[in-house]
């Protein structure tokens, strides 16, 4: 048998009747070469000179790299990339329409086009550049609804009752105040920009419509309802000798003499820079039939008067109500708390109801007793409440326990009040304690001391408040009588060394500081015969009004009413 080839003959002898191959082991190339490589391939095969970067190359052992190898590799790396061009696209949605007939075609996304915004006012805020404009900054057609949301929040302004117009932004640009009206406001009065209250009120009342209004005392409520009444009056003619005796067009009732006399007071500050003929008189007690009569003979555009001295009037046949275009109402809870609502009944009735009449409404504490008021007397009024329900909430509130009075004076006189300047007003709930107290700072302390209560004449409670108002008294005594209306500029400090029986009066005792948006103080203290729902009423409000936690509730309060600790937790002690 033959012997098998030896497989090494077999292989030569196949490499023996073929060419060499020049069989290059393969050469790792760095980053740099095949960057240098990358760049080579995608260079235009036209190019005469071959790059430096290619001679480099140790493909081959001689260093060479021949033309269609080149041409090879080129190939080769553009067909990997046009497969990896397709299948990167394979998953992607293709569309069928032509790229002109994109309608977004053209437009920056929304977030885009904000960063692009910024980045072109720098100098801008960036929440101008996303929420836009202030609604003060904006002409007044460009205002949305979204602005004047944000005025009426930025105001404390709560409305609701149909159609409510929009407040007012200033004094002039509505157009709804008659010039003149305006430059005496802003020019001889010196208010420059409207209250929240006379924001919202006068472009709802300026055309006649019913109103109800419940803001804190000193809010401006005065100027709110005398602005829309004076623009109403602009479009009538003046009172002839025939119409002065159908009574006047305006009727404002007030529930104290204090108050009745400081709106006739107000409207004159207007009144008296007004080209219009236009009167102005008040009918409240102490004063005389006589000094009525005389007041009331040449007839009244506008009539201020208290309920019980009005129907008097009414009832002696001095003046009549044919006329009145505009009723207004002050202080409406002060009204029916002191009984006057059947007197009221009594006045509407004798008020002439041929021609519409416009019936407003103002208040600083909404009760059920208003809403039925309001209910009966008003139609579909426009209601709105400026501020939180809880007033007050710029006074700071101090409430101690002191049971003896001589102790409350010694701590008075010694601790409190040598720390606030003048004025100041002190409520005491009976007039005897009045004059004690007047007798105690005269003869012991260097204050000044007036006193108002319901004993005085109405000229000696006029002087009285005319002492504390010219700086010539530091400390007005009161009772109640003063709680209500009276405006007394720049009060620093209300003392209750007499706790109220009523709950309501407290409030409107401590309405006296704070006023026009101006912050203030009131001390009060307790006995041991207090009343313990009132107690319960006011420590509950002085904690629901403790905003800036600044109200103060002492120590031997909680322990001698016996108050919960987890009941004062937003008290500061």
């Amino acid at each position: 048998m033959k012997r098998p080839v030896d497989i090494t003959e077999l292989l030569d002898s196949k490499s023996a009747s073929r060419p060499s191959l020049n069989v290059v082991k393969p050469t790792f190339l760095s980053k740099k070469r095949r960057t240098e490589a990358a760049s080579l391939l995608e260079s235009s095969p036209s190019s005469k000179q071959e790059p430096e970067s290619l001679k480099q190359l140790k493909w081959r052992k001689n260093g060479s790299v021949s033309t269609s190898e080149t041409e090879t590799l080129r190939k080769t790396h553009s067909d990997f990339k046009s497969r990896s061009s397709e299948r990167n696209h394979r998953g992607k949605f293709q569309f069928d329409w032509k790229p002109e007939e994109d309608t977004m075609n053209g437009d920056m996304p929304i977030v885009n086009s904000k960063a692009t915004e910024l980045r072109k006012r720098v100098p801008k805020s960036t929440e101008e550049v996303y929420m836009g404009k202030h609604w003060g900054q904006k002409s007044l057609k460009d205002m949305t609804e979204r602005d004047w949301r944000i005025l009426r929040e930025d105001f404390h302004i709560e409305t609701k009752g149909g159609t409510i117009q929009h407040p007012l932004r200033n004094w002039s640009e509505t157009g709804l105040i008659p010039e003149e009206i305006v430059e005496i406001i802003q020019r001889k009065l010196n208010y420059l920009d409207p209250s929240p209250i006379q924001r919202i009120t006068i472009p709802n009342a300026v055309k006649g419509r019913d109103f109800l209004g419940v803001a804190a005392t000193g809010s401006g409520k005065t100027l709110a309802f005398l602005i829309p009444s004076l623009c109403q009056l602009n479009e009538l003619p003046p009172m002839n000798d025939v119409t002065k005796l159908d009574g006047p067009l305006v009727l404002v009732l007030a529930p104290t003499r204090e108050l009745a006399q400081q709106i006739e007071a107000e409207a004159n500050k207007v009144l008296r820079h007004w080209t219009r003929p236009t009167e102005v008189a008040s009918i409240v007690g102490g004063h005389s039939v006589e000094e009525i009569a005389f007041a009331l003979k040449d007839g009244c555009d506008i009539l201020v008067a208290t309920p019980g001295r009005l129907i008097d009037c009414l009832e002696s046949h001095m003046l009549v109500l044919k006329q009145v275009r505009t009723l207004v109402l002050d202080e409406a809870d002060r009204m029916i708390d002191l009984g006057f609502e059947s007197q009221l009944t009594t006045i509407l009735s004798r008020v002439e109801t041929g021609r519409k009449r416009q019936t407003m409404m103002f208040t600083a504490t909404m009760s059920s007793s208003v809403e039925r008021i309001a209910n009966g007397y008003l139609n579909k009024p426009a209601y709105v409440r400026v501020g939180s329900q809880d007033t007050n909430s710029q006074v700071k509130q101090v409430i101690d326990y002191i049971p003896s009075e001589e102790q409350r004076f010694i701590k008075l006189s010694r601790a409190i009040l040598p720390a606030f300047r003048a004025p100041i007003m002190i409520f005491i709930n009976y007039k005897r304690t009045a004059d004690w107290l007047a007798t105690k700072f005269a003869s012991e302390t260097k204050y000044r001391v007036t006193t108002l209560h319901g004993s005085k004449s109405q000229e000696q409670r006029e002087f009285s408040l005319n002492l504390l108002r010219t700086g010539k008294a530091d400390i007005m005594i009161a009772t109640d009588v003063a709680g209500r209306g009276i405006d007394i500029p720049n009060v620093s400090l209300v003392v209750n060394f007499q706790m109220s029986t009523s709950f309501e009066n407290y409030v409107h005792r401590i309405g006296r500081t704070g006023r026009a948006g101006k912050s203030g103080t009131s001390v009060t203290f307790l006995g041991d015969h207090e009343d313990e729902k009132v107690i319960d009423e006011l420590c509950k409000y002085v904690r629901r009004t403790d905003r800036e936690k600044i109200n103060e509730i002492k120590l031997s309060v909680r322990q001698k009413f016996k108050l919960e600790q987890n009941q004062l937790k937003p008290i500061l002690f």
